[in-house]
């Protein structure tokens, strides 16, 4: 049985449901409102042991060969210890968890995303982390343009500064919440999907700073499937498996010479965005390694 936890009107899961329902596989899915209503007896003092009981169907642990996790970001109530519950399951669960939600845990500062993803030796843009305005006008003089993001895991819209007008860089102040600067790379914008062994890549071609949100401008992204290098593709999978992720969507750009740099590592990506627009069979792939059962 594959468990999948996260709203039916989240384009991810419901393409991971639709996916595992047309093979027939047994399926138990837990949306948002079955959280309340839940029941569940859980140990975990020898590894998860128990059952869950979702809309009047016992599933005793034991049952489940995989967990496909997009859950709500805040559950109130009695859906919080609910949400407990599944989140402790999923954490050392014998089988096949995408993804483990410590596994995320990178993706709460970008810094240390950062080290992690140059240590894999994927090049990554000169950065500076500063609250400082000073530094972070001397970085931005240094390199003429950067790019301006939070250090947090919260999603925001990327946005550029030229030295010919600093603007939000006179805000920053000594002793306030950090920002983090990195050098403006030409290129173009490559999203690399990791599931497992596998790599889809999509190139995006858009005049947007953020293509995300090329839709508020009125631009519409183009996207294509592209073929990587085998040895970067080969470092993105090590890198999702050090994380200890079964899934990753990786943003990279290639520069006109084709030098590569990698700037983040997500671990609950949007993939249907890109599935959509190139046909690449990414829910597939996970409903794949949903199925391959490991040995327990």
């Amino acid at each position: 049985m594959i468990v999948v936890w996260g709203s039916a009107d989240d384009p991810p899961v419901g393409r991971v449901l639709e996916v595992l329902c047309d093979r027939d596989d047994d399926v138990a899915h837990i949306g948002g409102s079955d959280l309340e209503h839940l029941r569940f007896d859980v140990s975990l003092a020898t590894g998860p042991r128990g059952w869950i009981e979702i809309r009047g169907r016992r599933v005793p642990l034991e049952q489940i060969d995989g967990m496909y996790l997009r859950p709500p970001q805040s559950a109130p109530g009695r859906a919080r210890a609910a949400s407990a519950a599944l989140s402790s399951i999923a954490a050392d669960a014998p089988f096949v968890v995408v993804n483990r939600p410590w596994a995320g845990r990178s993706n709460w500062s970008k810094p240390l995303q950062l080290r992690l993803i140059a240590e894999a030796g994927l090049a990554v843009p000169d950065t500076l982390v500063t609250s400082d305005p000073e530094a972070a006008l001397g970085f931005l003089h240094r390199h003429d343009r950067v790019v301006y993001k939070s250090v947090s895991g919260v999603r925001s819209v990327v946005a550029t500064i030229g030295a010919s007008s600093p603007g939000r860089l006179d805000r920053l102040r000594p002793g306030a919440g950090p920002v983090q600067l990195q050098r403006w790379i030409d290129g173009t914008d490559v999203r690399v999907h990791v599931v497992g062994d596998q790599w889809f890549a999509t190139r995006v071609e858009s005049s947007a700073i953020d293509y995300r949100y090329a839709a508020i401008d009125g631009d519409e992204p183009e996207m294509s499937v592209m073929q990587i290098p085998d040895r970067l593709g080969a470092q993105l999978v090590a890198l999702t498996a050090t994380m200890g992720l079964l899934l990753a969507g990786i943003d990279l750009r290639v520069t006109g010479d084709g030098a590569w740099y990698c700037f983040e590592v997500n671990p609950s990506p949007g993939f249907t965005f890109y599935e959509e627009h190139t046909g690449q069979p990414i829910g597939e792939a996970i409903a794949d390694a949903l199925t391959r059962t490991p040995s327990r």
